[in-house]
């Protein structure tokens, strides 16, 4: 990794406190900015040799060398456009976002720009892609003869369409190599979101639809408290993942399929060739150091145009959801839509 001066962490939640240990393993200074006072209490007594403030300019205050940081936003998606300028205004040129990268496409746009302009590394932490899911299923397909994939479909209680379903949204474009063209949904938000009550949490389902008949599905339910799985179907085949990424390779018997080989003579996916972790699968933290590291070295696994990809299609299945009709992907950020702001987290 290209050596960096120090690090900041903005925000010290749950995701946070994670990004903040693997980033004081990786910089000589650790700076931790967070607007609560219990969790700047948390920080302070986790890393005592960091520099844990309630905002940047106390930062700027010390003289906090900007150029030689790399940055990681953590906190609420609705304040994250904003934190990044202020970044990019005080000359980081090394930024990682968390998800979702903004609470609007237009914010995200913005963000995307700015990078392209200023010469930012931006990436965008979306665990699904950094886990290196995407690629190693497809040595996985071809090592059993799976073919490509063809649909999407994850299930489970109150994970949310945001906070959990655009790292499969990400995933799914990382899967079929393009980006969806088209949404229908029935999401609906509730205030149950842990962060806070003005934040909400979206179940329903959205069906996002690729190009050569492809489809995503995510169907998440505010009144169930099952843990995500997903199922991601072949011709004959099909692999299951539970929510640690665990996967099963079921496929129908070779021999049935060859007997009747029309696609419409559907068969048990039965016979089982692969259960486990699937080799090149990374753990969540080895995942967020991988992404860290690429922000600081500039060569971005999920650069801004991909966490701006998946934000447009995750606020395009809100829209459809309340306008009532298919919403054509991606949204022009400079439209109405576009530019309609979500408390989204």
């Amino acid at each position: 990794m290209t050596p960096i001066a120090a690090a900041v962490v903005v925000g010290y939640g749950s995701v946070g406190r994670r990004h903040a240990t693997v980033a004081a393993s990786l910089a000589p200074t650790l700076a931790i900015v967070e607007r609560q006072a219990e969790a700047r209490n948390g920080a302070a007594a986790d890393h005592p040799q960091a520099a844990v403030t309630a905002d940047l300019e106390s930062l700027d205050e010390r003289g906090f060398p900007w150029r030689d940081t790399a940055a990681v936003i953590a906190t609420w998606g609705p304040s994250h456009a904003e934190i990044f300028h202020a970044l990019a205004d005080r000359g980081v040129r090394r930024i990682l976002c968390e998800k979702p990268m903004a609470s609007s496409v237009g914010d995200a746009a913005t963000m995307v720009d700015r990078a392209r302009r200023d010469g930012i590394a931006l990436g965008v932490h979306h665990y699904v892609r950094y886990a290196g899911l995407a690629p190693a299923l497809a040595t996985l397909a071809a090592e059993h003869e799976l073919g490509q994939p063809v649909s999407l479909v994850v299930e489970g209680g109150a994970a949310c369409l945001l906070t959990n379903g655009i790292h499969f949204v990400d995933f799914a474009i990382e899967l079929f190599g393009a980006e969806p063209e088209r949404v229908v949904s029935t999401a609906s938000g509730d205030p149950i979101n842990p962060r806070s009550p003005d934040l909400h949490l979206y179940g329903g389902t959205a069906i996002w639809s690729f190009a050569d008949g492809r489809e995503a599905v995510i169907t998440f339910s505010n009144r169930s408290s099952v843990a995500p799985s997903a199922r991601i179907y072949y011709r004959d085949a099909v692999v299951e993942l539970d929510a640690m990424l665990e996967a099963r390779v079921l496929r129908r018997d070779p021999a049935a399929v060859q007997r009747f080989p029309a696609v419409t003579r559907t068969g048990p996916a039965s016979e089982l060739r692969f259960q486990g972790t699937v080799p090149g699968v990374r753990g969540y933290l080895d995942g967020m150091r991988r992404a860290f590291e690429d922000v600081v070295d500039g060569d971005v696994l999920c650069p801004g145009e991909a966490g701006a990809a998946a934000v447009t299609a995750c606020i395009g299945a809100l829209v459809a959801s309340r306008d009532g009709h298919a919403v054509t992907l991606p949204l022009d950020p400079s439209s109405k839509q576009g530019r309609e702001p979500w408390p989204i987290s």
